[in-house]
């Protein structure tokens, strides 16, 4: 077979320990043919052969964001983006500029607000004075509270007399009346079910067009993420656009718990699909997050004598679910920011057989935000994945010290789950934070944001090599997934997705990482992206 395409005059670390660096990359048929030298690889080249001079940059694997909710990303981009807004005169502008081109008796929506730097605490009243007629939904940044004004409360029928929804809570003033604020899943459904859908149509070209963007940041592979408000949808139009040959990622698709009876009932598994579109994990909840003040707590948060938080599935739940996916066959996929979440399904989770011992694919704890310094080891003695977003630390360290206090030195303790021998894959959990994965890999590094602060990092101690934080994005999430086979490296036999970057991650300043830029895009041996 001749080859369809050779890159060549590349520095290629290629995350195979039998062969970490290499000059040239041939594919054929969608799969990685051979690697090595230049000379080698040009002599296998026949007349159609396409030729690729990397001119002496950086290759890696396609990366693979292992935390995504797609679709919500597809469908937040076209909404009023307030994320990274630290003023809120200047949000409350965007809103009102969206409010102003809006028809009568629609909705504004927007996401990516956080309080933290402002110095006004978001209610309803204040959106009622920009829009006392047209229904307002914002969501935070970690899409777990919602901030709507009266004119939402009025159409989803919440008033001081509605009781607050089971494992959430509807924010209230002094009087007893809703302010605006609904924290967690089942009170933000009051009003999200009134909010009028868009068609299959335009979230299909939404979908491709974020596939598109994947591209540019580097990404061939995504663990997908259900929430609350996604359902069935983003399964099906992944399945479409499989089937009009468009799908040009490889997705591991977590179900929704809610779901598992169905599936167990059909006899699906995890793997089950084929080269681009997999059955995953199934997906559940422990509780909130840090920043909504809705993370399942073993203390109260900083500053308060009882909120610990938030119980979205409680433990005898979660151990139910557990006994119900270990029959069908699958592995848990569970949110659990806060240090009493994490134990909880740590708890939970450690009465199976690891993965790799049963061939099933291993248990996973999304986030892994806080431990308690007594849990660091049992993810490893355990079998289970750290599911992590490094991103989140150029958003989260002021607030993780405001509400964590010196709890926050285990916060995204990747070093200290390094070092007990605990499997990672990271990912972005956009659109709660950017997509893009080399300001993930930066964050890792330098456990620093964007500004270069907090001088020297962040509890520095827990900073990454780049080749473990390349790993994390790599072969890490293969692994997690079961297709460690075929993804994850550059070696003979293995799909043939790759990157070239601008600049060689491992020479570079590491403050230079979050400038670094995708030149091209390998996916399955075509180019789908390239300057």
């Amino acid at each position: 077979m001749k080859p369809d395409l050779i890159l060549y005059n590349a520095r290629i670390y290629t995350v195979d320990p039998a062969q970490p660096w290499a000059e040239a990359v041939v594919c054929a048929g969608g799969n990685i043919l051979t690697v090595g030298s230049n000379e080698d690889a040009l002599a296998l080249a026949g007349p159609n052969t396409q030729t690729v001079d990397a001119g002496g940059r950086l290759v890696l694997p396609g990366l693979t964001d292992a935390h995504v909710h797609f679709l919500q990303y597809a469908i937040r981009r076209r909404q009023v983006n307030l994320s990274g807004v630290k003023n809120f005169d200047a949000a409350l502008q965007l809103v009102r500029q969206a409010v102003e081109q809006t028809e009568p008796g629609q909705w504004v929506q927007g996401w990516g607000w956080d309080e933290y730097p402002w110095d006004t605490q978001p209610t309803a009243a204040l959106l009622d004075q920009i829009a006392p007629h047209t229904p307002v939904a914002l969501a935070r940044v970690d899409m777990h509270t919602w901030w709507v004004n009266s004119a939402a409360m009025k159409q989803a029928g919440i008033s001081r007399e509605t009781p607050d929804p089971p494992e959430s809570r509807i924010e209230r003033d002094a009087n007893g009346d809703p302010n605006g604020l609904l924290r967690e899943w089942s009170a933000i459904r009051l009003v999200e079910r009134h909010i009028p859908r868009p068609t299959f149509d335009a979230l299909y070209g939404w979908l491709k067009e974020t596939m598109a963007e994947a591209h540019q940041l580097g990404l061939t592979g995504i663990h997908d993420q259900r929430v609350e408000n996604e359902g069935r949808q983003n399964f099906r139009l992944f399945q479409a656009m499989r089937r009009r040959g468009e799908l040009k990622l490889r997705v591991h698709m977590n179900i929704s718990s809610d779901f598992l009876a169905e599936a167990a009932t059909l006899g699906l598994q995890p793997g089950f699909g084929d080269d681009r579109l997999w059955i995953g994990h199934t997906k559940a909840f422990a509780d909130g997050t840090m920043g909504s003040q809705t993370a399942l707590m073993l203390e109260p948060f900083e500053g308060s004598s009882d909120n610990r938080g938030l119980v979205v599935t409680p433990a005898d739940e979660m151990w139910e679910l557990a006994v119900q996916a270990d029959k069908a066959g699958f592995p848990l996929s569970v949110h659990a920011i806060g240090d009493r979440a994490a134990r909880e399904v740590i708890n939970v989770m450690s009465e199976f057989e690891p993965g790799d011992a049963t061939g099933r694919l291993p248990h996973r704890v999304e986030h892994v935000q806080l431990l308690h310094p007594a849990d660091l080891p049992r993810l490893s003695q355990c079998g289970i994945f750290a599911s992590m977003q490094p991103v989140h630390i150029q958003m989260d360290w002021r607030a993780a010290d405001k509400v964590w206090g010196k709890r926050a030195r285990y916060t995204y303790a990747f070093r200290s789950l390094l070092d007990t021998g605990t499997q990672l894959a990271f990912g972005s959990d956009a659109p709660v934070a950017p997509f893009n994965p080399l300001l993930g890999i930066h964050a890792a590094v330098t456990r620093q944001d964007e500004q270069g602060q907090p001088e020297g990092g962040w509890y520095p101690e827990e900073k990454m090599s780049v080749a473990e934080v390349v790993q994390a994005y790599t072969l890490g999430p293969a692994q997690l997934s079961g297709k460690a086979h075929r993804q994850g490296s550059i070696t003979p036999g293995k799909w043939a997705d790759m990157i070239v970057l601008s600049g060689n991650l491992f020479e570079i300043e590491p403050s230079e990482i979050a400038e670094t830029e995708v030149d091209m895009t390998i996916f399955n041996g075509q180019v789908v992206f390239g300057k």
